[in-house]
């Protein structure tokens, strides 16, 4: 729900200037916590919506009714450059607005609205405000803009369609996809039909390819809900693919019927599982569409359970091995913000708590109320049953700054404490010399270990940095008891609890890592994350190294190709999204074999294929920077700058005995770079038009560059010399372009044509 002024009123922080590249942000928020946040720069809009915690917006308020009252003139230009923050119906003192530019500037607080807008505006950036008070809702399409502009005669702000060209059955061929109208193959020389969908089959094309493995040809299609899928060009056989989904912002993982499993689920869509130990997805578990805000897997009475709680206060039971949903726990008023189960003999119960403050107890083997626990001020954000040989005990935290700890039995409270450490943001248990230790991370980077009796405080694991700890999660392996926790900033962190010491830290990828779960996996244990911009990692704890799984990108897909196999290797598929990751792998399989981000803001272009006898990958980006990266390793190997604008498309080809790198900007500009060394080859200057495709061809030892632009014009270059040899419109936008003995084929979003 979009903030906006209303009785219960409002406040609004503008700052920056529309007509400047880094844009204008308008950052809203409702009497009740709703947040809306829009940048508008040229030819770009970006809009999020979602919502705050109350504490936050205390807080807020708070510091604005001790600052000075705000007496800037309430009829200044609403667009004016600079900041601006104006309060209505929010304050006891009454309505106030401050304003840079004049003598009441905008508070100190100020500072944290801004931090509040760009967390929001940009989830793959480090966040200082912890997850437990910002919740973003999952973006609509039409709010992410579009990368052309009208003087590039890009005036779609929608997905585009999108072709390829290949061969079927031994047949030039291509495959085009119109956005909201499924995908066909047809011949490339008389658009013979050979196959394809219509919206029916779930999938919303915005990129495919065409390849040729093991004499195997196949189509690939990505979609706007994240989704690759891989089939057989000839037989219309479904090969591999992943589902689409909404990102995973929260996980959970444990064994079902003896089978290591990943749970994850995201601000929308259904919760989804996978199999840990080779990356399958198995399926579905229904909640509607609305996601999920916390997850927990337990076993009770030899049955595998899945809870998941949602936004709607409910909390959603299933059977994980079968499917079947169980339960659905009715009772909290607001969104729930965390789950715990402790497994009793054949019997289990399920603590849940959420933005409402309490915390309520269910016999998982009925789905019965058991207790309702009352006591924090602020909503919960983390539960742990605590370990020992008495009586169970469920621990608590909450924004409120306290730890709680309640008689599982009687369900009255026993002991409780002020932490001291501000917004406390998530909460483990785990053994410690034989003792019961409870773990609570908070808004200021620190995890601080207690003596789960007596509440008194151990010691603390506190690294650089200050970005808030989202999520905890305990385990043991090789005999000591460890600690995994996710920070705002995107690391993530393993320490040893006993003597607090950090084991490794692994690099941001993803966003802000929002959830952490353990999962013991025959011989080793895998560590599995949720991130801000939904993308799942799954991590050896030991060492740190990343154990592929095949996830949805978090985005559209933006690009595919194939890249043929090289010397002890197989071929590959390469997907690239508007999330800005890279995934590479197998063709025919499917097997992952790498995932890295190419580049936060989106990969707008993809190419791939073999340099030097080594896989490759290149991506553009808005930036106008292209950039080549090692396929095995994912390591960004070069940097190729000189376009201006979003790279539209890039190609990597080989041109006599090197391979070269071909790319277009929005400006129309094409470039020309040696993929081995990144020296320029050449520069080519187009129409104005964003460029939309390119091919490179060598004739008799001369090479010629083909490209078409969004304005429906074909260019037909001399490398070497750069010369200009023809020039032509044609009836459609080039959407691939391809070489053939009798003149050149081009692809359109109506079909083919040959020159």
């Amino acid at each position: 729900m979009a903030a906006s002024d209303g009785p219960g009123g409002s406040l609004r922080l503008t700052s920056g200037d529309a007509g400047a590249a880094a844009g204008r942000i308008e950052l809203t928020l409702g009497a009740t916590g709703e947040l809306r946040v829009e940048r508008s720069a040229p030819g770009r809009r970006t809009l999020r919506t979602g919502r705050i915690d109350r504490a936050l917006l205390a807080r807020v308020l708070t510091a604005l009714a001790q600052a000075a009252p705000g007496t800037a003139t309430a009829d200044a230009a609403a667009d004016a450059p600079g900041r601006r923050l104006t309060v209505t119906g929010l304050l006891p003192g009454g309505d106030s607005a401050w304003d840079d530019a004049s003598g009441t500037p905008v508070p100190g607080i100020g500072h944290a609205l801004g931090i509040l807008a760009a967390q929001a505006l940009e989830p793959a950036a480090a966040g200082r405000l912890p997850a437990a008070v910002v919740r973003v809702d999952q973006p609509a399409p039409e709010s992410a803009g579009s990368a052309g502009s009208a003087d590039t005669g890009d005036t779609d702000a929608g997905p585009r369609p999108a072709a390829a060209v290949g061969t079927v059955a031994g047949r030039p061929a291509y495959a085009l996809a119109r956005p909201g109208e499924g995908f066909g193959l047809a011949a490339l020389e008389d658009a013979a039909p050979l196959g394809g969908s219509d919206t029916d089959s779930g999938v919303l094309p915005t990129a495919v390819a065409l390849g040729t493995v093991e004499d195997r040809e196949l189509f690939a299609v990505g979609g706007e809900d994240g989704a690759v899928q891989v089939w057989d060009a000839v037989s219309g056989e479904l090969l591999h693919g992943t589902a689409g989904g909404e990102g995973a912002q929260v996980v959970s993982a444990g064994f079902v019927q003896g089978v290591p499993l990943a749970f994850s689920a995201g601000r929308e869509g259904e919760v989804r599982a996978w199999h840990t130990e080779d990356g399958r997805a198995l399926g579905l578990l229904p909640v509607g569409g609305h996601g999920a805000g916390a997850l927990c897997q337990a076993r009770c009475a030899d049955l595998d359970l899945l809870a998941a709680g949602g936004d709607d206060g409910l909390v959603r039971v299933w059977d994980a091995a079968t499917g079947e949903q169980l339960h659905l726990l009715v009772g909290h008023t607001d969104r729930i913000t965390a789950l715990a189960v402790l497994s009793l003999g054949n019997q289990a119960l399920l603590a849940s708590a959420g933005q409402d403050g309490t915390v309520r107890l269910w016999d998982l083997a009925t789905g019965g109320p058991v207790a309702v626990l009352t006591g924090h001020s602020g909503s919960v954000t983390g539960l742990a049953f605590v370990p020992g040989d008495g009586d169970p005990r469920l621990a608590s935290c909450a924004l409120d700054g306290t730890v709680r700890l309640w008689d599982v039995y009687t369900g009255a409270a026993v002991h409780g404490w002020p932490a001291g450490q501000g917004w406390l943001t998530a909460l483990a248990a785990v053994r410690v010399g034989g003792r019961p230790v409870l773990v609570t991370g908070d808004e200021n980077g620190t995890t601080v270990l207690w003596d789960a009796a007596s509440g008194t405080r151990i010691g603390d694991c506190t690294p650089a940095g200050g970005f808030p700890v989202n999520s905890v999660a305990a385990a043991e392996w090789d005999g000591r008891p460890r600690l995994a926790v996710g920070h705002g900033d995107g690391t993530l962190r393993i320490w040893d609890a006993a003597d607090r010491t950090g084991t490794w830290t692994g690099a941001p990828d993803g966003g802000a890592v929002t959830s952490v779960a353990f999962c013991p996996t025959g011989d080793r244990p895998v560590l599995v994350c949720g991130t801000a911009d939904g993308a799942v990692r799954c991590l050896d704890p030991r060492t740190g190294a990343p154990l592929s799984v095949p996830t949805p990108h978090a985005g559209a897909v933006s690009g595919l190709a194939f890249c043929a196999a090289v010397e002890g290797g197989t071929a590959v598929l390469v997907s690239a999204g508007t999330d800005g990751t890279v995934r590479v792998r197998e063709a025919l399989g499917g097997a992952p074999l790498q995932r890295f981000t190419a580049d936060p803001a989106g990969v707008t272009a993809l190419a791939a294929g073999p340099v030097a006898g080594r896989r490759t990958v290149v991506t553009g980006g808005p930036d106008g920077v292209v950039r080549v990266w090692d396929a095995a390793e994912g390591r960004c190997e070069r940097e190729l700058t000189g376009l201006a604008g979003p790279v539209e498309v890039v190609s990597l080809a080989p041109l006599g005995d090197r391979e070269v790198v071909t790319a277009g900007g929005a400006d129309g500009t094409l470039r020309i770079w040696d993929a081995r060394d990144g020296g320029t080859v050449g520069e080519f200057t187009g129409g104005g038009a964003a460029a939309r495709s390119v091919a490179l061809q060598d004739l008799d030892g001369e090479a010629l560059l083909a490209s078409g632009d969004q304005r429906a014009t074909l260019r037909l270059w001399h490398v070497s010399s750069g010369a200009l040899l023809n020039e032509a419109e044609v009836d459609r936008v080039p959407l691939a372009i391809a070489f053939g003995d009798a003149g050149l084929h081009v692809v359109g979003p109506d079909g083919a044509t040959a020159l």
